[in-house]
């Protein structure tokens, strides 16, 4: 991408004061100032008639917006994640040019009916402003239950000829979501004994159903079990409509992990599968007591635990970019894990934020794509992606440091080619190379498949 490059700008959608109310106050909080700067300019560049020969050059947008180029490109993948800008790129006779197009924000109502956004933006704002804003933008419902319904549908008013009517109609094929490659076990949620342990309760069992997935997400990213769910479950319940308050369900989820991770302390082993041998012939004893660590937290924990070892703290980018990933549930969380250590500590990098959280996800999605289950795969994965990287332009120094890893000092072997395992501390240039290879690998991984 150069300031040379042109974009044109369109969109389908109707952005107006309501629309742009809702991205300030609710989406500017995730996305930062720059972000939001970005989409508004592009909003005030939309088209009418959008023409590819009418093309302007991101300089414009750089001096208009004070931002250098990769300013711009981190606040513009940050619209993308939020599923506010789609972005599409052709080469032609005059050039590279971007395509944006502004997709419109949720509404109020439903931006707060999103378990991931929500718990984001609590966690970025506190609950007390979070409170704020939802008690501004979600009116309380004006229920009649006790009416009956006699609107009159469109066939009881208008009358249509049958034959026009079969003429004019349209069949539309919904695809299917995407399974999961994750097994519903990974959750680690057993429904039919939380429904024992809810007719023990004054829940009703009828609250699971209703609510299945949500439930799942809290219980995938705080680590629950039934009885803490169910716990959970009976404080949120309002006695008099025998409801259980979802939001409230997460506040007090969100509180409890809190609350725990400060009083964090080493976890028990877990009994595990056993490891393929063909897989930990390919693995030295460092690499299989990281395993063991990675199995016994959640990413959120692990991620906590990672950044107070390097005398740091989460961002709240760095928490929204593991919440994506352990939403989306395509990877267990210990392959989650290996991947946090793999950026953070073996990389030794400081945040897991713009370009690092770029190739986070990439590595990631390329992982599920594998259908890599285990973080012994992991770490064998990451290790030849590394060493091919690394063979292409045969650098005389490694990027690897002896760093920490959750239990003692020192950096995993998986981390290491197993023809070089003592090494110096890379030059920066060396480190920004290799990097840089890693990227093209993974670029040219995808292309070839």
């Amino acid at each position: 991408m150069s300031p040379k490059d042109g974009y044109v700008v369109n969109t389908k959608a109707h952005i107006g004061s309501t629309e742009f109310k809702v991205i300030l106050k609710l989406y500017q909080p995730l996305m930062g100032v720059n972000a939001y700067g970005i989409y508004s300019l592009l909003a005030a560049k939309v088209a009418q008639t959008p023409d590819l020969l009418a093309r302007r050059m991101h300089k414009e947008l750089l001096d208009i917006l004070s931002l250098g180029l990769r300013d711009f490109y981190e606040a513009r993948i940050r619209l993308e994640a939020l599923g506010l800008l789609k972005t599409f790129v052709q080469k032609d006779e005059l050039g590279q040019v971007f395509i944006y197009e502004l997709q419109a924000p949720l509404s109020a109502e439903d931006f707060f009916k999103d378990d991931l956004l929500s718990m984001l933006l609590a966690d970025s704002l506190g609950q007390i402003q979070y409170d704020e804003l939802k008690q501004e933008f979600v009116k309380p419902a004006f229920t009649y239950a006790n009416a009956k319904e006699v609107t009159k549908s469109l066939l009881d008013v208008f009358t249509v000829k049958k034959d026009t009517l079969l003429k004019n109609s349209q069949v539309k094929i919904t695809a299917k979501p995407a399974k999961n490659l994750v097994d519903s076990v990974e959750v680690d949620l057993d429904i039919e004994y939380l429904k024992e342990l809810l007719a023990q309760s004054f829940v009703p069992a009828t609250e699971i159903s209703r609510s299945l997935e949500t439930l799942k997400s809290i219980a995938l990213l705080y680590g629950l079990n039934e009885l803490e769910l169910v716990k959970l479950l009976e404080q949120a319940l309002n006695v008099k409509d025998d409801k259980v308050d979802l939001e409230l369900v997460k506040k007090l989820a969100t509180q409890q992990f809190d609350r725990q991770f400060k009083e964090l302390t080493p976890k028990e082993a877990k009994a595990t599968a056993p490891i393929d041998p063909a897989v930990s012939a390919e693995l030295t004893q460092t690499d299989l007591a990281l395993i063991a660590v990675s199995k016994q937290y959640l990413p959120l924990e692990f991620i906590e635990e990672l950044k107070r070892q390097k005398n740091s703290f989460v961002t709240n980018l760095e928490r929204y970019t593991v919440k994506t990933l352990v939403e989306k549930q395509v990877l267990p969380n210990a392959v989650i894990n290996v991947l946090l250590h793999y950026y953070l500590i073996a990389q030794n990098n400081t945040m897991l934020e713009d370009k690092v959280a770029n190739r986070f996800t990439k590595a990631a999605a390329k992982l599920a794509e594998k259908k890599i289950k285990t973080p012994e795969e992991a770490m064998v994965y990451m290790r030849e992606a590394n060493q091919k990287a690394r063979e292409k332009k045969q650098p005389k120094k490694y990027y690897g440091r002896k760093q920490q890893i959750v239990q003692k000092e020192t950096l995993p072997d998986w981390a290491k080619t197993k023809e070089n395992k003592a090494v110096s501390k890379p030059a920066k240039e060396d480190k920004q190379a290799l990097n840089a290879e890693i990227d093209e690998l993974l670029a040219q991984l995808e292309q070839s498949e």
